[in-house]
């Protein structure tokens, strides 16, 4: 195994380098998971992989107190291999990767999910029309300076999703897809902050910044945010609920008629 100092409270003997190009213990991403999952990874005891800058064609299935960390950010990029979903969650951590591939959702946390998987400076660039970048039913998602811009939506069935310090953009060229929201929430939990969220769909198919739907989550919160949308209101709901707007900026209303609480936010239309 390789010797790298490191964080994580990975110690040098639990830290793994995959290069494609052969230089590191594996070359491929999710062969040096799974050799530091069998190694009973546990919150005291975690492992690192490290991953050198290249293209990696492969989808993953990430493992509890594994964590992963690209040594070229943005320039080491995970390929979708085969189908969806690209990411598979687990209790762990990914920082400084590249996102590619026609995959929907790109991530998945499933309902049987209890964990929670941080998300560090991740990239995505997918504007395929209906392509979801996220599908969270279960556990926690937190994302961390992350930029986003996807055809399809996060959505969020069930969980917590953590966004902070984040720019997701909802943004494709069909005229004829269906209008969609760059956050759509039907349960679970919401909390954004400090972070930009914008609708930039075809005109045509352009909606809201975010909307609820279905069922209302158990918890929303919003602080110094930047909602953008394309058409209609920049937070939407199809359902009665109460949720904290603080210290906010948007260039369209919030649909007072279902959404009431803690609701301090400014509407500038050139925004």
């Amino acid at each position: 195994m390789s010797r790298v100092i490191t964080s994580n409270n990975a110690s040098p003997e639990r830290v793994i380098l995959v290069d494609r190009g052969g230089n590191g213990d594996f070359t491929s991403i999710q062969m040096a998971i799974d050799a530091a999952s069998a190694r009973s990874p546990a919150a005291t005891n975690p492992w690192l992989v490290l991953v050198a800058p290249g293209v990696y064609a492969e989808n993953l299935t990430l493992a509890d107190h594994v964590h992963l960390a690209s040594l070229g950010l943005q320039d080491t990029v995970i390929l979708q291999a085969n189908n969806p979903p690209l990411i598979e969650a687990a209790q762990c951590s990914m920082r400084g990767f590249r996102l590619e591939g026609a995959a929907s959702p790109l991530i998945r946390a499933a309902s049987n999910f209890s964990g929670k998987l941080s998300l560090q400076e991740v990239l995505i660039e997918a504007t395929v029309a209906e392509q979801d970048a996220l599908r969270l039913d279960g556990g926690q998602v937190e994302m961390q300076e992350c930029r986003w811009t996807v055809g399809g939506r996060l959505v969020v069935n069930g969980g917590t999703l953590t966004v902070r310090r984040c720019h997701l953009i909802h943004q494709h060229a069909s005229p004829l897809a269906p209008t969609q929201a760059t956050i759509e929430v039907s349960g679970g939990a919401l909390w954004l902050e400090y972070s930009l969220v914008e609708n930039k769909a075809h005109p045509a198919s352009g909606g809201s910044a975010l909307k609820f739907t279905l069922q209302a989550p158990s918890s929303v919160r919003l602080w110094h945010c930047i909602l953008r949308a394309a058409g209609g209101y920049s937070v939407d709901s199809t359902l009665n609920l109460n949720a904290v707007i603080a210290a906010c900026r948007m260039n369209a209303e919030v649909n007072l008629s279902k959404i009431a609480g803690v609701l301090d936010y400014a509407v500038y239309p050139a925004l």
